[in-house]
């Protein structure tokens, strides 16, 4: 196996055997990303002139957006793949659908997965280790993006703060079922971190709840998470009288990667 050395410190680089002869590490890394936020994170980092490849979710930046779409998060595009010849790729996890081609192609794995700020530095960390020499240090001890991050992962919400419930997505209608964050995501962080309380303290994940259940949490404040271009259904919360109701189009708000902080001030701007 390649990287013994880096792959002990590194548990989010994951080896696929002998490169291929197809890739050209020499020439600098080359690397395609199947994860919106890893692809933030490499931007964010410098290593933007180092992306060949993203998958049709990748759409920030706007530098991005215009590099050839390898796949999805899903599924990879061999031929594509072939042309571009990575080096290394981006997955959310080492065992994704994509790993074994791009394995075969001779790509190392880089797993970008994260559900939390503190995830999201060490991916930027791990990063950093691989590419000592391209990133920028925006990750390093003492900047001011690293600072906000760890910030937020550190959190903690006042038992007397507004209740907020955050959903994520939802069934149409006003009778439909709904996922919503629960401790341990990164919304929990960020509802911490503005100053409220999670309506769902003790419930972990990302639990579907039905609107009777969410009628019961009788939250202070419900955040509606549509992404861009998918409009808000406005019958879909009218059962809940008392419940203040605020909508975030933000696809940011989707992913936990670089611009947690700049949601976090989304979040903080609906305090009362």
């Amino acid at each position: 196996m390649k990287r013994i050395l880096l792959l002990a410190l590194l548990p989010f680089v994951a080896g696929c055997g002998p490169r291929h002869e197809t890739a050209h590490a020499e020439d600098g890394p080359r690397i395609v990303s199947f994860l919106p936020s890893g692809t933030e994170t490499l931007f964010v980092l410098g290593l933007g002139d180092c992306v060949v490849g993203r998958s049709r979710f990748c759409d920030f930046p706007v530098e991005a957006a215009a590099l050839p779409v390898v796949g999805d998060l899903f599924s990879a595009n061999e031929d594509a793949l072939a042309e571009l010849k990575p080096t290394h790729a981006v997955l959310g996890r080492s065992d994704a659908p994509q790993a074994a081609l791009l394995c075969a192609l001779g790509c190392e794995i880089v797993e970008g997965r994260a559900e939390t700020a503190a995830d999201v530095l060490a991916f930027a960390d791990a990063l950093g280790a691989l590419f000592p020499e391209l990133t920028n240090g925006l990750a390093n001890a003492g900047s001011s993006w690293r600072t906000a991050m760890e910030a937020l992962s550190r959190a903690e919400s006042s038992e007397s703060a507004e209740r907020v419930l955050v959903v994520v997505s939802h069934a149409p209608g006003r009778f439909g079922a709904a996922f919503t964050a629960g401790e341990g995501t990164y919304f929990d962080e960020i509802v911490r971190a503005a100053g409220f309380s999670n309506a769902l303290a003790g419930v972990s994940g990302y639990p579907s709840l039905d609107p009777d259940r969410i009628a019961a949490l009788a939250p202070d404040l419900l955040v509606d998470i549509h992404p861009d271009g998918d409009p808000p259904d406005g019958d879909a919360w009218r059962y809940l009288a008392r419940t203040r109701v605020e909508i975030i189009r933000d696809t940011a708000a989707l992913r936990p990667g670089p611009r947690l902080p700049d949601v976090l001030s989304r979040f903080r701007a609906l305090a009362r």
